[in-house]
């Protein structure tokens, strides 16, 4: 289960910046050069969408430093504010997770079976989770305190995150990169390069905010 989760989680909390339009642009309606990140930052986590549903569909592909072939995934995201995400993998396997603010429950149909964490007794879950509370709480520039953010390209609008010492994603990142669509809307790409060397991308399509979620959308399969 934790190699799995591994796969999934680590760009979940990257994920809520699909759900902030206009992030390329300031009050004054340009995009900030180096120097005024804090102020871009700071200028988004007050233009905060106020979204209460997401759904996108995504394309994950993981290239491993050992081997020559990609991993793709391929499947679809379903986030209800404020502390439910399911992440469900279509091909070229099933698998699903739901993260919660008190466990973790995945399933995936090679075992048939559904297992549960309780959040409280692993830091590092817990981590991701109180990541995805500062994206939504609009709290931007408190990322500055623990990664060197740049903006890498305006056009499209691609911001990086370098954790610093003191961030716990230094342990497994070296360097996030995000692209933005041409609108600006939502995101088109994440990119994240392990100190491991490998490297996984994840493409957004389809993405629709407020959109009506059933509780099917929160489920995985097999029974607790």
């Amino acid at each position: 289960m934790m190699k799995k989760l591994q796969v999934i989680l680590l760009p979940v909390f990257l994920l809520c910046f699909s759900a902030h339009p206009a992030l390329g642009e300031t009050a004054a309606g340009r995009v900030p050069e180096t120097n005024d990140v804090a102020a871009f930052l700071n200028d988004l986590g007050k233009r905060v969408s106020n979204f209460t549903t997401l759904s996108t569909e995504f394309t994950q592909e993981k290239e491993m430093a050992m081997f020559k072939e990609k991993l793709v995934l391929k499947g679809r995201i379903y986030l209800q504010k404020p502390n439910k995400i399911a992440w469900h993998v279509d091909s070229p396997l099933r698998y699903s997770v739901l993260i919660t603010d008190t466990f973790i429950r995945q399933w995936d149909e090679d075992t048939d079976q559904v297992q549960e964490i309780s959040l409280t007794k692993n830091p590092i879950f817990q981590n991701v989770l109180n990541q995805l509370t500062v994206w939504f709480s609009g709290d931007y520039s408190s990322l500055l305190e623990v990664n060197d953010v740049r903006i890498a390209k305006q056009e499209p609008l691609t911001i990086e995150f370098t954790p610093r010492d003191k961030n716990i994603a230094k342990k497994i990142i070296k360097k996030i990169t995000i692209t933005f669509r041409e609108d600006q809307t939502y995101l088109r790409q994440i990119r994240i390069q392990e100190l491991s060397g490998d490297v996984t991308t994840i493409q957004f399509m389809h993405t629709l905010l407020n959109a009506p979620l059933n509780s099917s959308s929160f489920e995985v399969k097999g029974h607790v």
